[in-house]
């Protein structure tokens, strides 16, 4: 059982991130992680993004509470359910830091999250339909990791004026209507369900069905969403598979796969609320930057083709590989190659221990016993999935570094060849003299 409390932050972000990463709470800093910034230099990396964006006033950030029910839940997989929550709320364009305290009779979760975007500086809005997201999310988590839910009336009533604010979203919202309506179109131009995906994906669409839940990832929002919860019966994989096979055979109309997405892109002078309020000067210079047609500024439109969103897929790889080498202090590729060794060794071991708990699990009758071993059995496959993933990213390190270093001998190479050149061509001159 997980409660969800947000509270604003107006004064002192530094303050309030240093409480969440108290050593005595946290166990020396080890249940401390964080999504898109280090651990180490959270705060300082937040300011960053406010300055770079000229949003350091007003709201610097909110502070989200995720309390469980007393032992229900292991510090680290508190954590674990604190990562998720996060990096599916905000893991797209925000900063966040996950730190989970041990210090009272039950397990929470504090989690800082900076108002300002890193991706495009939007500031977070926290919405009632916003919250009521966070909270279902949590719930979401809390019944996957096996936790239970608070089931009181008042959290009955809650959670329905929670779905009715969820759907008023949906209907209301205008990007939503739009991928609905691109769902229902490319449903009617396909014969088939590999079609249907094909069809989505050149409309910029990614798709996820493989999971428990049929998701989409869509060109207006960054966020996953998940179809049957959105939009109805009608939008689950098995509804929408039966409305491509069992349709009323009619002309079927041709997929528009001309349509394209455009992102606005700001294009003029950044302005300084702060200076415009203070300085004379400054609002001297914004005089002549409308003088000039400078301002107001003509927003560009960038259109939102497969190439940017595989670029963005890169960045995100650079970033996480970033954040992988910053955590972990590497020196050398070596040293990468050393942890590459480690973490391969290690994997072999932990799925013995894990076939061995399987094992058990089968020949046990005691229901007990069977719930105490799957858990144990649901904490190796996380640590043998993390381990895969550090196996990959060192992989992905090493190649990077491998080809920037090619690159930078062919630099080298051509530098050298133009400057023997010059001098052939100055000894050419001299002897012609």
């Amino acid at each position: 059982m997980a409660v969800m409390k947000i509270k604003t932050i107006k004064t002192n972000l530094q303050a309030v991130i240093n409480y969440g990463k108290n050593g005595d709470k946290t166990d020396n800093g080890i249940l401390v992680s964080s999504i898109n910034c280090s651990v180490q230099t959270a705060y300082e990396e937040m300011s960053l993004t406010k300055k770079f964006f000229h949003k350091e006033n007003k709201t610097l950030g909110y502070h989200i509470i995720q309390s469980f029910k007393g032992n229900e839940v292991t510090p680290e997989k508190a954590n674990k359910i604190g990562q998720e929550l996060a990096r599916e709320l905000w893991g797209d364009k925000y900063q966040v830091i996950i730190c989970t305290h041990i210090n009272k009779e039950n397990v929470h979760n504090h989690m800082i999250l900076n108002s300002v975007s890193f991706v495009d500086g939007k500031k977070y809005h926290n919405s009632n339909e916003e919250i009521a997201l966070m909270r279902d999310t949590s719930d979401r988590l809390c019944l996957k990791y096996g936790l239970s839910i608070v089931e009181t009336e008042k959290a009955k009533q809650e959670k329905v004026f929670r779905d009715k604010r969820i759907d008023n979203f949906n209907r209301s919202n205008e990007k939503m209507q739009k991928i609905r309506n691109d769902i229902d179109e490319a449903i009617k131009s396909v014969k088939k369900y590999s079609d249907f995906k094909f069809v989505l994906s050149a409309k910029g669409y990614e798709i996820y069905d493989k999971g428990k839940y049929f998701t989409v990832k869509s060109p207006y929002y960054s966020r996953n969403i998940r179809l049957k919860r959105a939009f109805g019966e009608g939008y689950s994989l098995d509804s929408i598979k039966e409305r491509i096979y069992y349709k009323i055979k009619e002309k079927l109309p041709i997929a528009n796969f001309r349509k394209k997405y455009y992102k606005r892109v700001y294009t003029g002078p950044k302005l300084n609320s702060f200076l415009l309020k203070t300085s004379s000067f400054y609002r001297l210079y914004v005089h002549y930057l409308y003088k000039f047609r400078k301002l107001p500024a003509k927003n560009e439109y960038k259109e939102l083709t497969p190439a940017y969103f595989k670029q963005k897929k890169e960045n995100e790889r650079i970033f996480k590989e970033l954040n992988f080498l910053a955590r972990n202090n590497f020196k050398s590729t070596h040293d990468i190659q050393d942890y590459q060794i480690f973490c391969e060794n290690k994997l072999p071991e932990l799925k013995s221990q894990r076939e061995n708990l399987w094992r058990k699990y089968n020949k046990t009758t005691d229901e007990n016993k069977k719930v105490e071993i799957k858990v144990q059995i649901n904490l190796l496959s996380e640590k043998i999935t993390t381990i895969n993933n550090y196996t990959n990213i060192c992989g992905r390190c090493i190649i990077r570094f491998e080809k920037l270093r090619k690159e930078y001998i062919e630099q080298e190479q051509t530098k050298e060849k133009a400057k023997e050149l010059i001098k052939k061509d100055k000894k050419k001159k001299v002897k012609s003299r």
